[in-house]
């Protein structure tokens, strides 16, 4: 049987092979983009023709990215290679409402064998088997009949010829509506698939490109500490507690009716209830709310072309200390004293899953027994990172049941889901309050913390999961994030600040844009880089300010 089924092998040309491939892209793997196309058509004959010239386009874009590598030998590879990507592509886009951006490309790359395999579910599987697997067995299957190059390669060129009619016509149809729905749904230009995964990758390449083998030029080395802050007497302690995938709208210190903040609501903390994020992924809102940017005008290129604020405090004399239970410090802390907690072996805290983020704690408090110079600790948390929020928090955490314990959300009603993503922020609440305790009790430093989130996270809303949307079409769950800030009698003291000046920023219009130089004020840092208009603190301070040098 098996020997018949090879003789019985159908041939077809290359070209026939290329159309039947992107006919079945465009129906099988871009479910999510039609999901968004369909409702837009109008009624009648106008809707149809506006339905063509869509699949016309799509197919059209399909077809042309497949055309540069279709002749032999490279053809099947090539075809195979396509059906995966776009099958990897189709899972997120269709289970979690995600879009395919450079940055969500930067995010894949960057990623940790432990994060990888927090996605690895069944469903996946079945995706892949349904959307690659069989495809590419009928792809091995079929023969092509090859011609020679001369006659393959102006087929092809026929082929485009005829691609462009097909797309000349269909815009005839309902190109005039096309347009302005690209416009007014930019998120289709991210849900085409394979072109936006295609599209995606060149950008970050280009970017990529840019960065490697950069060298930061110098910035804030004029950097001093004023009088107040100036080295002597106790040791200064900063702790910048990084949150992950912490959404301002599920702390109950923000308003959310459930009690997810119990320990750091009963500390004198200011919370700050209106900061928004640089972007919605990790890659881009750390390296950027540590640069002098912004997120008007940040490009990764461009951060990493210069140094950053961790890098003037350094220069001001603070000992930067990074612990990382997260991916890394997206090159931010590379010039400076970088730890990778991520794999750690304390039983008390790590397992199989990884380490939680109380590890990071006992960090501190190593740190807080054993130096007894200036310094600035950066704890980058886990957080609430998904879609594995079971796997965040220890059992006496999981306060809000039933929870979903499963990294396929789609599986979990949504109300299982928010209970297991309430419960990260419970432990996030008791993390950020024990390391709080551990500053306030240790009477031989002076000390500040301030947490704040790299981005916010869906948990289901208009069928959005996680987080990564394109900024401009991002819901306000993906932006919104938390921030707050705590001192010491003995930092308040040194600075000079006014716990009532403060307290009255607490509703102020803020974003990460402000972290360069709210960090240069709270530390007391002189230099050219300050600039007071950004410091989300100015003018809470006496004499002791960080003021631009002269």
């Amino acid at each position: 049987m098996f020997a018949s089924m090879i003789r019985s092998r159908p041939a077809l040309r290359a070209n026939t092979v290329l159309l039947l491939a992107a006919l079945f892209l465009l129906l099988a793997a871009n479910s999510r983009f039609w999901h968004v196309v369909l409702p837009l058509a109008p009624a009648g004959f106008a809707g149809a023709g506006f339905v063509l010239a869509f699949a016309a386009l799509l197919l059209v874009l399909v077809a042309i990215l497949l055309l540069p590598l279709s002749f032999k030998p490279l053809f099947k590879p090539w075809l195979g290679f396509v059906l995966f990507v776009a099958a990897g592509a189709a899972y997120f886009m269709d289970h979690y409402g995600a879009v395919v951006d450079r940055f969500a490309v930067q995010s894949v790359a960057e990623t940790n064998l432990q994060e990888g395999g927090e996605w690895l579910s069944w469903k996946m599987l079945w995706t892949l088997l349904g959307l690659f697997a069989l495809p590419l067995a009928a792809l091995c299957w079929v023969r092509i009949d090859w011609q020679p190059f001369r006659r393959e390669l102006w087929s092809r060129v026929k082929l485009a010829l005829g691609l462009a009619l097909v797309l000349a016509l269909a815009a005839g149809l309902g190109g005039r509506q096309v347009a302005p729905t690209l416009r007014n749904h930019r998120e289709l230009g991210h849900l085409a698939n394979p072109v936006a995964v295609l599209s995606a990758t060149l950008s970050y390449a280009h970017e990529l490109h840019h960065t490697v083998n950069v060298v930061a030029a110098p910035l804030g080395r004029d950097a001093r500490r004023a009088d107040g802050m100036a080295a002597g007497g106790k040791p200064v302690v900063f702790v910048l507690v990084l949150g992950e995938s912490a959404r301002a709208a599920s702390f109950s210190l923000d308003g959310y009716a459930r009690d997810t903040n119990p320990e750091l609501s009963k500390l004198p903390i200011d919370y700050f209830g209106n900061v928004h994020s640089c972007g919605t992924d990790t890659a881009v809102s750390v390296p950027c709310m540590f640069s002098n940017l912004g997120r008007s005008d940040y490009k990764e290129s461009k951060a990493a072309a210069s140094e950053n604020v961790l890098d003037i405090l350094s220069h001001a004399g603070y000992r930067v200390t990074w612990y990382d239970n997260n991916t890394g410090s997206k090159g931010v802390a590379k010039r400076l004293d970088e730890r990778d907690e991520y794999n750690g072996q304390d039983p008390r805290f790590c397992g199989k899953a990884g380490c939680f983020d109380e590890l990071l704690v006992e960090n501190l408090r190593a740190e807080l027994g054993a130096k007894t110079d200036d310094r600035v600790v950066v704890l980058h948390t886990k957080g609430s990172h998904g879609p594995a929020y079971y796997q965040r928090y220890p059992d006496a955490f999981a306060r809000f049941q039933p929870a979903c314990t499963t990294n396929e959300l789609q599986r979990c009603p949504r109300e299982q889901i928010i209970n297991a993503y309430d419960n990260t922020i419970l432990y996030t609440d008791h993390i950020v309050a024990r390391a709080i305790r551990a500053l306030r009790d240790d009477d031989k430093v002076d000390s500040a913390l301030l947490y704040i989130s790299d981005h916010g996270e869906s948990t289901g809303e208009n069928g959005l999961y996680l987080h990564g949307a394109p900024y401009l079409i991002a819901p306000e769950s993906q932006t919104h994030i938390p921030m707050l800030l705590w001192m010491s009698d003995g930092f308040r003291a040194r600075r000079g600040s006014d716990a009532a000046c403060i307290a009255a920023r607490r509703g102020a219009e803020l974003s990460q844009d402000n972290l360069f130089d709210s960090l240069l004020g709270l530390l007391g840092v002189r230099t050219t880089a300050y600039r007071p208009a950004l410091d989300a603190f100015a003018g809470c301070a006496k004499a002791t300010a960080a003021q631009p040098a002269h």
